[in-house]
């Protein structure tokens, strides 16, 4: 039985014990070489272990599991996906992994899913999923908002705008859609900063600038594409102009 090198990347210390517990335990084969409560640790653990497996929660503060794929320069380990989510929201995100399992772990399903990944870096097909993993990691654009007891799917590049709303905040799409999420506006605008193009023009938006069709200086609001008018109020106004007007 041949050893596989891994890292647990999640928030929760309660999970990443319990997942501990269950490799030691039913998964011998598998070596924990490092754990992670959050993306940007993960990815220097990652640069200094060089594992062959990660073992990847999705929700988490900062920077979502997904994030972790734009923080590499190369990605040459298999991933298994560990999630709090219902099956069709991991469908939606389910790009070139190995597999995903839902919390609580079942016993059974870890044992094959370490499994899967032994048959895949026994293979050759084992290359071809990783650099398939490479090739996508830019698309990994889409983010879980809960919503009526579910959550939904929003693709990031969609989201046109999000106003503040006490302490939640309501995420506009491109197809008129509103979402309310119990978050506030801050948590997004750090969230999507790499994205490269949401701006914050007031102390309650933050908008998409692919999404601008009109800013008039004289009554300091832009117009979006879709329709909506958003404030741009004095304490934003200069940092947006120097950001997208050139």
């Amino acid at each position: 039985m041949s050893s596989l090198n891994a890292i647990l990347v999640d928030d929760e210390l309660n999970a990443r014990e319990n997942l501990r517990y269950l490799l030691n335990e039913f998964c011998k084969q598998v070596t924990i070489v490092g754990e992670a409560s959050n993306v940007d640790d993960a990815v220097k653990i990652i640069e200094k272990e060089n594992p062959q497996l990660v073992f990847l929660d999705i929700e988490m503060p900062q920077k979502n599991g997904f994030q972790l794929f734009n923080e590499l320069k190369e990605i040459n380990f298999q991933v298994i996906f560990i999630t709090a989510y219902d099956n069709y929201a991991i469908k939606a995100f389910q790009v070139a992994a190995i597999d995903y399992l839902l919390k609580p772990v079942d016993i059974n399903l870890l044992q094959k899913a370490v499994e899967k990944v032994e048959i895949q870096l026994s293979q050759e097909q084992s290359n071809d999923r990783i650099k398939l993993l490479q090739e996508n990691k830019k698309k990994f654009k889409k983010i879980a908002i809960p919503y009526k007891n579910d959550y939904a799917i929003l693709n990031i590049n969609d989201i046109t705008c999000i106003q503040a709303d006490r302490v939640y905040s309501i995420l506009s799409t491109s197809d008129q859609k509103q979402f309310v999420a119990s978050k506030k506006l801050n948590y997004y605008e750090e969230l999507f900063k790499e994205e490269g193009f949401f701006v914050r023009v007031h102390r309650s938006w933050v908008v998409n600038t692919n999404y601008i069709e009109v800013y008039s200086k004289r009554e300091k609001q832009i117009q979006l594409k879709t329709g909506e008018l958003i404030p741009v109020s004095k304490g934003y106004k200069q940092s947006f102009e120097e950001i997208f007007i050139s």
